[in-house]
């Protein structure tokens, strides 16, 4: 059943949508077929081109695909990466020798422990360069420092002939061109080469063994055997550029044999076709169905073929939801909204088509503007492309006008709608919508596809379309389909980051040094979530709510206690433990009664996921008797979000940072490393998606941050009138 909701959605809107056009007679040439005499003249209405025979067409393409050289990928730092590890191996031979024999003087080791203990870190360092097959010739080998600079130096010019290019005989087995394509990894120039030069790997092998047979001993020649093995080849198969030289090539073969005039006879009545007539019969046919003029089947095969397609395309998006957007998929409701919207775009194309109007008066922008504020760009971008593929199906939009100005529309509004934050800039979403409509039709005017008329229909409809997708989205329609789905969009967070509302005034009045840290908190991690892509907007408004438990009892946190008046000290540290966890909980039970979002919530439960309350769990550790851990850690979950991850990293930084005594640079990014390796370590970042490369970034703008607000002030001189006051006199002390 929890499938079979989803499908059931699929499957009405399948079969509705091609009740909602309206369908065209079509002329049937199926009467005429190759080797009969033909009962009607047939002449050509426009000019088209002739497809090529379908066997002919694909023997030119494989001919051509064939004849494609194979692009290699030349990467010379591949013999460098070779070497170096070749350097580390000996160098770290060198290390370990020269450690043995000063463990041997210092500890007075005789001959045979000091050879033993040799021969065992020997060993140890050739299996960790995967060198298994030691004999004790080859230690006592790789003991001499000739020896092993002999080793080095062989192994360093036999990889440096890497250089030239080397590649695997598998990759090569394949290839039946005579020649290759070589591109440079480091510059991207190419050449071509023959395949018979290239050099495989096992013909590099025998080649570099061959060359110190007179240069090494027999156990020398065992390690370089060993060593050149690990060697990396320079030159691999670029599948992708390969597939696209292919691709191209077979693109670049005419599909047409010639070109038919407009008033050019076709098929000539009471004559014989001929496989050619036919062929040039197919094409013209296949063009009046490009241009929606003509095609067959209007009866039940043609709905079932309508239902099937409208079906199957809709049947992908559903399942890639499921694939890649799991959440909206398992909630029934988003996923409704979803489908939903597809089908009141469709349905307004039917009235469009019946009416004989411009296509430009498909509301896309209208579908495209509630997906993407109440999810995201992408998903939205997948909807319009799905509403798309089920138009161009239509006899009325089949053609290049209608793919393009939809595209233009839908894009324009998926892209901007995610930006517009007040209801003034609704004007500037119109516009855009508005322009991308009109260079659209401009594209179409000077492809010969639009005349001037056109283009200023086109202009005029854009504007329409745009000021009524727009009023109906961000006014009508997505408020109501907020409330429906749970969602939070940017709007909704707007209104909730107003410091006017009751939860943050009170936070303000009654608990003023956690209100003065939320502020700081919420500069903080919107820097760090803009500079990551984040939802910074989000993570500005959650950590204002973050710490509204703390209104239940403000005065056992220490931002909003007197100096010197801790109520903690009168208790004992499970108490005080107890209280600071009863925060988080407490948060949740005001957020819920002020109605705040779930991803409001998430803040408050996660940012301080499952940390420790380390300082009265030192205490209690003092004071001795049972103790349980769990009374001192937060209940979490850990942070799921990249910003309830960044809401943590911020809100431990800004606590600390003000305890620093001379809060300079660098002591600030010390703090900032500290405390965010801490929680690395602690696994607190484990269940959200942040990327070490995220908090570099995150660590980055937390300190450039605070370093602002803690910065060195200027002491000024005080007015004349007040030093004279103060009995200061024109000594010019500062103030």
């Amino acid at each position: 059943m929890h499938h079979g909701f989803r499908i059931a959605m699929v499957l009405l809107i399948a079969i509705a949508v091609p009740r909602l056009f309206p369908r065209t007679l079509l002329p049937e040439f199926e009467n005429i077929v190759p080797g009969r005499v033909a009962e009607e003249t047939i002449n050509a209405g426009f000019d088209f081109d002739v497809a090529k025979n379908p066997a002919r067409l694909q023997a030119e393409q494989e001919e051509a695909e064939e004849g494609a050289a194979p692009r290699l990928r030349f990467e010379p730092s591949r013999a460098d990466s070779s070497i170096q590890r070749a350097h580390a191996f000996f160098d770290e031979l060198d290390a370990v020798i020269s450690a043995v024999a000063n463990q041997s003087v210092e500890e007075q080791l005789d001959a045979d422990d000091a050879r033993s203990l040799l021969r065992d870190e020997i060993d140890e360092v050739a299996r960790e360069s995967d060198i298994t097959s030691l004999t004790d010739e080859m230690i006592d080998y790789l003991a001499g420092a000739e020896e092993r600079d002999a080793l080095r130096n062989e192994i360093a010019s036999a990889f440096d002939q890497l250089r030239q290019g080397v590649i695997r005989g598998n990759d090569l087995a394949d290839i039946a061109s005579p020649n290759v394509v070589i591109r440079e990894a480091e510059t991207g120039n190419e050449r071509v080469r023959a395949a018979g030069e290239i050099v495989r790997l096992g013909t590099f092998y025998r080649a570099v063994q061959d060359s110190v047979g007179e240069a090494l001993p027999p156990e020398g020649i065992s390690l370089f055997q060993q060593l050149i093995f690990q060697a990396q080849p320079t030159l691999r198969i670029d599948q992708d550029a390969t597939r696209q030289a292919r691709e191209l090539a077979r693109a670049t073969v005419p599909q047409f044999s010639g070109v038919v005039l407009a008033g050019e006879r076709i098929i000539t009545q009471n004559e014989i076709v001929s496989p050619d007539d036919h062929l040039r019969l197919l094409s013209y046919q296949a063009e009046l169905i490009d241009r929606g003029m003509a095609g067959r089947g209007t009866g039940f095969l043609h709905s079932l073929g309508m239902v099937l397609i409208v079906a199957g395309v809709l049947g992908i998006f559903t399942y890639a939801t499921y694939r890649v957007r799991r959440g909206i998929y398992e909630d029934l409701r988003s996923l409704a909204v979803l489908l939903g919207v597809i089908f009141l775009a469709l349905a307004a194309a039917g009235a469009v088509a019946a009416t004989q109007s411009s296509p430009v008066l498909v509301p896309i922008a209208l579908a495209s503007l509630l997906v993407a504020a109440l999810f995201d760009s992408l998903l939205s971008l997948v909807v319009v492309t799905v509403i798309i593929g089920i138009l161009i199906g239509q006899p009325y939009f089949a053609g290049l006008a209608t793919p393009i100005v939809t595209v233009a529309g839908g894009v324009a509004a998926a892209f901007a709608a995610r930006r517009i934050r007040t209801r003034a800039q609704n004007w500037i979403l119109i516009v855009l919508i508005f322009g991308s409509y009109t260079v659209a039709g401009v594209c179409l005017t000077l492809t010969g596809h639009y005349t001037v008329t056109d283009l200023g229909v086109t202009a005029l409809a854009g504007l329409a379309n745009a000021t009524v997708c727009t009023v109906l989205a961000m006014g009508a329609l997505l408020p109501l389909m907020e409330v429906f789905t749970g969602r939070t969009t940017e709007q909704s967070l707007l209104e909730l980051g107003d410091m006017n509302r009751p939860l943050l005034r009170r936070l303000s009045r009654e608990a003023p040094g956690t209100y003065s840290h939320s502020i700081n908190l919420a500069n903080l991690v919107e820097a760090a979530c803009e500079a990551i892509g984040a939802n910074s907007l989000l993570g500005r408004v959650g950590v204002y709510y973050h710490d509204i438990g703390k209104l239940e009892r403000p005065h056992f946190f220490i931002e909003n206690q007197p100096k010197g008046l801790n109520p903690h000290d009168r208790l004992t540290p499970w108490q005080s433990a107890e209280i600071l966890r009863d925060h988080v909980r407490h948060g949740l039970r005001l957020a819920e009664e002020a109605r705040l979002p779930e991803v409001i919530r998430d803040f408050i439960r996660e940012h301080h996921g499952t940390q420790t309350i380390q300082y009265f769990l030192e205490k209690a550790r003092k004071e001795g008797g049972n103790l349980d851990p769990s009374d001192f850690t937060y209940a979490g979950p850990r942070p799921q979000t990249r910003e309830t991850g960044i809401a943590m990293l911020g809100d431990a930084v800004e606590a600390a940072s003000r305890l620093l005594q001379n809060p300079s640079p660098e002591r600030i990014r010390a703090l900032i490393d500290r405390l965010v390796q801490e929680r690395i370590d602690h696994g607190e970042l484990d269940d959200c998606s942040l990327t070490f490369r995220e908090l570099r970034i995150a660590k980055r703008e937390f300190a450039h941050v605070l370093t602002g607000l803690y910065h060195h002030r200027v002491d000024y001189p005080a007015p004349a009138s007040r030093r004279e006051a103060a009995g200061g006199g024109d000594s010019g002390r500062p103030s």
